[in-house]
């Protein structure tokens, strides 16, 4: 992922959404872009994400996916 990608959360009852779709939340299906970038790979990697109707959100790189991946 890079700056100008649009990204999604990763769920946040991970794996249990493939089996049951009920219990995604609306942060999950918000698709953001990222603007910024911060951090080192061996501290954590961080993006600064603008969401629809929130201001700018520092984001771990682990919590994100791609946005054109499927759930």
């Amino acid at each position: 992922m890079k700056i100008g990608d649009l990204v999604k959360r990763k769920p946040e009852w991970g794996d249990w959404v493939k089996h049951n779709p009920w219990m995604y939340t609306e942060k999950d299906l918000e698709i953001g872009l990222i603007v910024g970038l911060n951090g080192h790979p061996e501290r954590g990697v961080y993006f600064k994400i603008l969401w629809p109707g929130q201001k700018l959100v520092w984001e771990d790189v682990n919590n994100l996916r791609p946005a054109n991946e499927s759930r």
